[in-house]
């Protein structure tokens, strides 16, 4: 688990995890496989209390798989994550699908997390998000 958890809190490669190990890469690709879907298991649910306030970003992963990434502003080629999580204890709420890295959040965000999150009144986010459902704003507006 603890390798798991490295990986995606430091989003070291294969080789990286693999060499503080003393493994392969091969076998530190399998062990994320395998437990990944149980640590996804235990976020459950999305909270439904409508008064907690969520904040979404978005991260860009890099990636060589050139079949889904795109060269994005740092000039890497790299995908474009939309993580929601809640601002009281930062429980990660719902994590989107990869995008290619050089779409703008707003679009990633309304084309991912956006579809199968529940409209939430107080969904706040950066810049980025401006005119978006995640405008901190919008609900204000409607």
């Amino acid at each position: 688990m603890l390798l798991v958890v490295l990986g995606y809190r430091t989003n070291l490669t294969m080789e990286q995890l693999a060499a503080l190990f003393a493994t392969t890469d091969s076998t530190v690709h399998r062990v994320t496989a395998d437990l990944a879907p149980h640590l996804a298991a235990l976020l459950g649910p999305p909270p439904t209390d409508r008064r907690e306030l969520w904040l979404v970003d978005g991260t860009l992963i890099p990636v060589h798989d050139q079949q889904k990434t795109k060269k994005s502003k740092n000039y890497r080629r790299s995908v474009n994550v939309q993580i929601v999580c809640r601002a009281r204890d930062r429980r990660i709420v719902a994590v989107g699908d990869a995008w290619p890295g050089n779409r703008n959040d707003a679009a990633v965000v309304r084309e991912t997390v956006g579809k199968t999150l529940p409209d939430h009144p107080r969904l706040s986010g950066d810049g980025g998000y401006t005119g978006d459902r995640a405008d901190p704003l919008a609900s204000a507006r409607a």
